[in-house]
């Protein structure tokens, strides 16, 4: 049986005025008086053709995970405090508190772009909304872990036509080879996370994790927003894919084994910093001095450490990681920039890479690690034609020839 996926403890790493989700509660509906959300969606109000025109397949209560319901999670946290909605992909808890719309301009505009989405689908919406309330931001988030996970299809070269219904053996679930739908839970509060990773995971966390639920096989991202101090929605968006891209790698042809750790967080640094943010996924060690106003700027800060190729970490060295702790800032910029080169230079190559590495036949307890690290050089050969020497010296011209200087 697989592992579970790697927790991430993640630090927020520059401040910002308006984080994600106001405490205070919407005026007039007696429903948010009375400390409990309204329970018909009032934007589709359950009709069938309103919920196919959002990508909305059903609501709570629903299955969920280990052969329990949303209802046994609302038992334990509490009744009419969690929006539950499921899409083609997703099954989805949110429990975000009602927010004013952000004042900053790129947060603002990135919502309201969502919002617009939404509004097209579904004359209900509001197109330009004031504030967003809990059902709001489930809808929203619906959208964005849907486009994401075409986002990620595109990249793989994969789409669902590629995956039987159902299968005789691992890895040939629908869902990228998953039997069933992936897991997102978007909640406020910490206490919240923490009660649900205690219960129903029996893990001990309050911010931000993944998990394996093993005995529905399926991939759960979570984050409460209280714990992400200084994160506005931009950065707690490319937190959520960062983690739920990690999620759909871990499930693309099964959950056997992970792929090299600089691939898979390669791969979700390149996807989630799609979205403007300020904030970066990653743990700084305390031996990096990174000036906190440029730390998302990693093209720039790339390109400086590839000036001397002493900085530049060897890719020998990239591929045997096995420990996401001991990996600090500079090393999840270089992945980020390796998979960036290859996947400017061949996309498609890029995505039979991926797939040719989720595709070895596993061992007991999964692929080992060697034979990840042969079949990468295998297929960095016969797919790009480069061997470890290659690849870092013209990944290195390539960043000095592409990257700004400032």
């Amino acid at each position: 049986m697989a592992a579970e996926p790697r927790r991430r403890t993640l630090a927020a790493l520059v401040s910002f005025g308006l984080a994600l989700g106001l405490p205070a509660q919407a005026p007039g509906r007696a429903a948010d008086r009375a400390g409990k959300l309204p329970t018909v969606d009032p934007y589709t109000r359950g009709e069938a053709e309103a919920m196919a025109s959002l990508g909305v397949v059903g609501y709570g209560p629903m299955p969920w995970a280990d052969g329990k319901s949303t209802a046994a999670v609302d038992a334990v946290l509490g009744e009419g405090r969690i929006v539950w909605l499921e899409t083609a992909h997703y099954r989805l808890g949110c429990a975000l508190a009602p927010a004013a719309m952000p004042e900053e301009a790129k947060v603002k505009k990135a919502l309201l772009e969502d919002c617009a989405a939404l509004h097209k689908k579904l004359a209900r919406v509001p197109e330009r909304p004031k504030r967003l309330e809990t059902w709001l931001w489930a809808h929203v988030y619906a959208l964005r872990l849907e486009r994401h996970y075409a986002a990620v299809s595109a990249l793989l070269g994969v789409s669902d036509a590629d995956f039987p219904r159902r299968g005789p053996g691992l890895g040939e679930g629908p869902y990228l080879g998953m039997p069933d739908k992936y897991l997102v839970l978007l909640f406020q509060k910490q206490s919240d996370l923490s009660r649900y990773a205690d219960r129903f995971c029996g893990a001990r966390e309050d911010t931000s994790m993944r998990h394996f639920h093993q005995g529905s096989n399926q991939l759960l991202t979570a984050c409460a927003t209280e714990g992400l101090e200084g994160y506005d929605d931009n950065s707690v968006h490319g937190h959520v894919l960062y983690m739920a891209t990690n999620n759909l790698l871990c499930g693309l042809r099964g959950y056997l084994y992970p792929l090299p750790l600089w691939l898979s967080e390669g791969i979700a640094h390149w996807l989630s910093r799609q979205v403007d943010s300020d904030t970066v996924n990653v743990q700084i060690l305390d031996s990096e001095a990174v000036a906190e106003d440029k730390q998302a700027n990693w093209p720039v800060k790339v390109r400086r450490r590839a000036q001397f190729e002493e900085l530049c970490i060897p890719f020998a060295t990239m591929a045997a990681w096995q420990d996401f702790a001991t990996m600090g800032y500079h090393a999840h910029a270089q992945a980020w920039s390796r998979v960036d080169y290859l996947i400017q230079r061949d996309r498609a190559a890029f995505a039979g890479l991926v797939g040719a590495l989720k595709s070895l036949p596993p061992g007991e307890g999964g692929a080992a690690p060697t034979e990840l690290v042969r079949e990468t050089g295998r297929q960095l050969g016969s797919r790009f034609g480069l061997d470890a020497a290659a690849f870092d010296r013209e990944w290195r011209e390539w960043v000095l020839r592409t990257y700004p200087k400032k």
